[in-house]
């Protein structure tokens, strides 16, 4: 039986799309984008995005509170800092660091590598996402660590 290509490519098109829970027209809605009041934010860029049940948080750095200034004392604080923003944009967005699925860290030194190891297993404790560490030259802010991560949101409890 022949089916005609555009077919075939429609179907795949659909099947992906439902196995991965992503929209599967062409016309789907502009995914919503993710925003906290708590954290500082660029208008160029908002915190996350909502896909499906996946949610992709911008790189993210250690800022305190509102303001752009980072987190004092170094990598440590600095990662540390950096979790917890994350976990607020989580929050924010239906979702919390036990649901992370995928983070890169970006390292503007990798001799904080293990420094920046201690902070991150102390915030994800035994079982943390799936990781890479890449090292970058400079990040915003003249930080010393920025992360982006990749989570899953929360299912809702049952009634």
């Amino acid at each position: 039986m022949y089916i005609p290509s555009a077919l075939r490519s429609a179907c795949l098109t659909f099947a992906v799309a439902a196995v991965l829970g992503l929209p599967s027209s062409p016309l789907a809605a502009q995914p919503p984008r993710i925003n906290t009041d708590e954290l500082p934010r660029l208008e160029a860029f908002s915190h996350a995005t909502r896909v499906g049940d996946l949610i992709f948080v911008a790189g993210t750095l250690g800022t305190v509170g509102q303001s752009f200034d980072l987190a004092p004392g170094g990598i440590g604080p600095q990662t540390t800092q950096t979790l917890r923003n994350i976990e607020t944009i989580l929050e924010a967005a239906g979702s919390d660091l036990a649901h992370l699925a995928k983070c890169t860290v970006y390292l503007t030194d990798m001799a904080n590598f293990g420094e920046m190891n201690v902070a991150w297993i102390a915030v994800l404790g035994d079982s943390p996402p799936a990781r890479a560490t890449i090292e970058s030259p400079t990040l915003a802010l003249g930080a010393a660590v920025e992360i982006e991560c990749i989570a899953q949101r929360r299912r809702p409890e049952p009634n």
